[in-house]
């Protein structure tokens, strides 16, 4: 049948990104999808969160509409039906969860118990598809390394050892064509001919003789004039001796077993990309910022607003927060926000949006909470405070460090009655992964970071070759454990090093998407993209720096076509 005829007869769906046959399709962008693409959509740093199907399970079971609940990175799905003996409803929670260990309810129809089980599987699939086989897909490019490195290096050893045991082969070889071979082989020629002779002569002999009588050296003659093979018992000796050797053979460790940390998932981007930009409903100024989830974060201002990150639509708002904080919350390992509200106490929202809890009262009225974050190795709280001399017109601040009940821990510096000279006026507070305390002090014009112990390790002051004052607000860190850091003098965002040595600016005013001056910065663990608010107005951009090693999941050429195509 002619191609042509059959194309205007099929509708034929191609993939979006680079016009293949289609196999699978995304929810999230709604793009059509080739097996290839495919593999570089569930790795991409910024797609990987998305949910991918294939194209025959979309147009079996279409999507479901996802739980509302606001603030609660735990999503839950429900099921609930017509029960005919009031049971309680089924409640199937979508993480963590193994598919063998539930069991649907035998009161449920076999199509709701089929999408139960459905979408259990379905979250499993999305942990192997998105991270475990990008691990293994690491681990193995390793193996292949260490596979071709070791080979040459045993095939290097294995010549040289070859060689000497060839020489030695070699020189027995002379030793036994050394002298006069020649007479020596005709002279054991003649004596095996003679036995030969003889022997062939008792055999006829003997063999003349049998037909008249019986005689035991004929059979002994004929076993021997048969193909001998060796008996069990000759075979105990060699069998023993292979034993032996196998029982000395031993198992070394060659090292430390193949491990990928997350540093080595990631590569820092040549050029940093402004996914998006929205609109902050509820805030005029996106002075801080706290992810919760990639689909949800706190903004604040005066105020501080959940945000949908996909709308900029407001989810829920906190009214009776610090009006003049700038990075007043964080929220915890949970999901809960913490914050300081207008008397200076920190509370605990819970996920349901309603209950709060009072962790840390504030009795002395000498200093004050400007700052807060949540550590998310210990659950420990670091507050950042400030205290005005009325002398001098300068502030003092200080650390102080609680655990995640309120209970007080440590105080950095560690002496109150001495004059502080490591903070003016703390702004911004994070932690790095290695237990650093980072403090974006505003006054000082500086990034002041300490050890956990309290222990001063370096004052970042601006990049060497900046010109002009630097003014530090947003700071955060990543899994890497770079610093970033917003500021708007040069109206940009910087990485450092863990140790603050300047490494390149992650955005610039030329930097497509950016019209506006940094200020609130915030570390989304999830997506590793770094979340940026504008302290001219409303708008909150998401940036990606850093990404996966794509090479593992297609071809060079087919990456470039399709990060163009995004």
């Amino acid at each position: 049948m002619d191609p042509t005829r059959i194309s205007t007869q099929v509708s034929v769906k191609h993939c979006s990104l680079c016009q293949g046959d289609t196999e699978y399709y995304c929810y999230k962008c709604q793009q059509d999808l080739c097996m290839q693409c495919k593999k570089l959509h569930v790795v991409d740093l910024s797609t990987k969160h998305h949910t991918v199907t294939s194209y025959t399970e979309k147009m079996k079971n279409p999507p479901k509409q996802k739980s509302s609940q606001s603030g609660d990175p735990k999503q839950v799905i429900s099921v609930r039906s017509q029960d005919p003996d009031n049971h309680e409803p089924c409640v199937m929670p979508f993480i963590g969860l193994r598919p063998r260990k539930f069991q649907p309810p035998v009161w449920l129809s076999p199509l709701e118990r089929s999408e139960i089980q459905r979408r259990q599987y379905s979250d499993r699939i999305y942990q192997l598809r998105g991270e475990t086989i990008y691990y293994r897909s690491f681990l193995l490019e390793g193996l292949r390394y260490d596979r071709d490195t070791g080979h040459k290096a045993v095939t290097i050893r294995g010549q040289s050892k070859a060689e000497m045991r060839g020489q030695g082969l070699k020189d027995l070889i002379d030793e036994v064509l050394a002298g006069d071979l020649k007479d020596r082989c005709i002279i054991q020629k003649t004596r095996m001919t003679r036995h030969m002779s003889k022997l062939l002569k008792y055999y006829h002999k003997y063999e003349q003789l049998s037909e008249t009588m019986e005689t035991r050296p004929i059979k002994f003659l004929r076993i021997m004039t048969r193909k001998h093979s060796p008996r069990k018992d000759d075979m105990k000796p060699i069998i023993k001796m292979l034993v032996n050797l196998m029982k000395e053979i031993r198992l070394v460790p060659s090292g430390k077993p193949r491990r990928a940390g997350v540093e080595d998932l990631l590569t820092l981007l040549s050029s940093p990309v402004v996914q998006k930009s929205l609109s902050v409903t509820g805030v005029e100024l996106c002075l801080h910022i706290s992810c919760v989830t990639p689909d949800r974060v706190w903004v604040s201002d005066n105020n501080i607003i959940l945000t949908d990150t996909a709308t900029g639509k407001q989810l829920h708002s906190v009214e009776d927060s610090l009006q003049t904080g700038f990075g007043k919350h964080t929220v915890n390992c949970e999901g809960e926000l913490i914050y300081i509200d207008k008397e200076y106490n920190i509370i605990k929202l819970c996920n349901d949006m309603e209950t709060t809890t009072t962790l840390i009262k504030h009795t002395d009225t000498t200093w004050r909470p400007y700052c807060v974050y949540c550590s998310p190795s210990s659950g420990d709280l670091l507050v950042g405070l400030y205290r005005e001399d009325t002398d001098s017109r300068t502030n003092t601040g200080k650390v102080m460090r609680y655990d995640n009940t309120g209970k007080y821990k440590q105080t950095i510096p560690h002496d109150d009655n001495t004059p502080h000279t490591l903070y003016e006026d703390p702004w911004y507070i994070t932690e790095n992964n290695n237990g650093d305390i980072l403090v974006s002090d505003f006054d000082r014009r500086a990034v002041v970071v300490t050890s956990g112990e309290g222990v001063h390790r370096f004052s970042y002051t601006g990049p060497p070759s900046g010109s002009g004052l630097f003014r530090p607000r947003g700071i955060c860190t990543d899994v890497m454990s770079h610093i970033l850091v917003s500021d708007c003098r040069t109206d940009t965002v910087q990485m450092l090093d863990r140790d603050g040595q300047f490494l390149s600016y992650v955005l610039i005013r030329q930097t497509p998407g950016m019209d506006y001056t940094p200020c609130g910065l915030s570390y989304d663990v999830t997506t590793h993209a770094v979340y940026v608010g504008s302290y001219d107005n409303n708008t909150m951009s998401v940036c990606q720096y850093v990404n996966r090693h794509l090479h593992l999941a297609g071809n060079e050429a087919q990456i470039k076509d399709v990060q163009d195509q995004q």
